[in-house]
């Protein structure tokens, strides 16, 4: 029952605090880092979870419990009524903990998936009625709208949408930049992201991490995928130009290149060589050290037990 306690306090460690700590670190001259973060304290609690049923579900003490246990002989002690004591709850604790859960994400994902691809479809119906193919770019559909827009569809055979509008309002290299943000969304799989996030975020809103990582990984994957325009400059000044002629209520904004981070956008892209260095190098050290948060909750968690423990047998 140690290591299982222990796995669990991990597991509320990171699903509780990951959040908090991930949204003080700025990841602006790191997205990818951010990326990786919040992904990898998507995985920490699935694992520590997972781990904890497996233990729980394992004939017999499951391996480093008599590490943990000789490690922790006070709690160790007393260990052996508890579990006696829940004998009885074991199995359909453990069942429920991995088939509710499970049923759930399954339930939700397909739905998703279902709903993602039907859009998909129809989209794809109506751009090849309304849209022409560009001969010079490959994966490039052209509207004829003046609104400036463009944007990716994710899915196979992925491709960039654009329109008339957004061309005559951008140089060339203001253009390309544009298209590099595009193309940089569907080769690092940033709509497929987004949906795994969304499909946690919906299955388990009460866990602070899975609801809390829809909006900040889409204000990442924007910022990721600005990194690899190639030339920071010129998709500034294409992000403001297409920001002036763009109202907030139109279809521009809900699909173009202006977002809610369009600020932060800015300001990351416009920032001199050396300080998007420095503050890669602070992010990095900042996850490093928010990677500790669980296992040094679990420490201070069975340490507390050990000593209740201790007290509760004097």
């Amino acid at each position: 029952m140690i290591l299982i306690a222990a796995l669990l306090v991990a597991a509320v460690a990171v699903a509780v605090g990951a959040p908090a700590a991930l949204s003080r670190i700025d990841f602006a001259a790191a997205p990818s880092i951010g990326i990786a973060a919040w992904l990898g304290a998507f995985a920490a609690t699935l694992g520590y979870v997972a781990l904890a049923l497996i233990a729980l579900a394992w004939p017999g003490y499951p391996p480093g419990e008599s590490f943990a246990g000789s490690a922790l002989a006070c709690l160790g002690a007393i260990e052996p009524i508890v579990v006696t004591w829940t004998a009885g709850f074991i199995a359909p604790v453990t069942a429920i903990g991995l088939t509710a859960p499970t049923g759930q994400l399954a339930r939700i994902a397909i739905g998703h998936r279902g709903r993602g691809a039907a859009l998909r479809r129809k989209h794809n119906e109506l751009v090849e009625v309304l849209g022409r193919a560009d001969a010079a770019h490959a994966n490039l559909v052209w509207l004829e709208h003046p609104a400036p827009l463009a944007y990716s569809v994710a899915g196979r055979g992925g491709y960039v949408v654009v329109t008339d509008g957004l061309a005559q309002c951008l140089t060339d290299a203001q253009w390309q930049a544009v298209l590099a943000h595009e193309h940089a969304h569907l080769r690092a799989r940033h709509h497929q992201i987004l949906g795994v996030c969304q499909v946690f975020a919906r299955a388990f809103p009460w866990i602070p991490v899975f609801a809390a990582a829809p909006a900040a990984m889409a204000s990442l994957v924007e910022l990721a995928a600005d990194r690899a325009a190639g030339d920071p400059r010129a998709l500034a000044a294409a992000l403001r130009i297409v920001a002036a002629r763009t109202t907030s209520t139109s279809t521009a904004t809900a699909l173009g290149l202006v977002d809610e981070s369009l600020a932060l956008r800015l300001k990351c892209l416009c920032a001199p060589a050396q300080s998007r260095a420095a503050a890669r190098r602070r992010a990095t050290l900042r996850v490093l050290a928010t990677m500790l948060l669980a296992p040094a909750a679990s420490i201070i968690a069975i340490g507390a037990s050990a000593a209740v423990a201790y007290v509760l047998m004097i």
